[in-house]
């Protein structure tokens, strides 16, 4: 089943924060909360050329079992292969969106953070 997919594992943080920072803004503070067996992928990729800029952007997705508790939200700090040896996409990687459940997985879009 889609046990024999998630050939990769993604690091999941969460925000433990609570309270407000500084300038009242919703204060940050990922700490680790599991290490997930997933499958990413790249949907679609576009280079996009502004002037003198050019930048390649990507529709990152990641599938993971049913049953976890990974929400939007979330953040990813890395996704490395089964062994955790070589890492495969770097992060960090918010989760955006809801999660979309399917029938044997679910599924999340991932956004680079800057």
């Amino acid at each position: 089943m889609i046990g024999q997919r998630l050939t990769m594992v993604a690091h999941v943080e969460r925000n433990q924060a609570t309270g407000k920072d500084a300038w009242n803004m919703p204060a940050i503070d990922f700490a680790p909360l599991a290490q997930v067996p997933c499958f990413a992928y790249s949907k679609s990729s576009a280079d996009v050329v502004d002037g003198k800029k050019s930048v390649t952007t990507q529709n990152l997705r990641m599938m993971f079992a049913l049953g976890i508790d990974v929400r939007e939200g979330d953040q990813v700090a890395k996704i490395t292969d089964r062994s955790g040896a070589t890492i495969l996409f770097p992060g960090p990687l918010r989760i955006e969106g809801a999660v979309d459940y399917k029938h044997n997985h679910q599924e999340a879009a991932l956004v680079r953070v800057a």
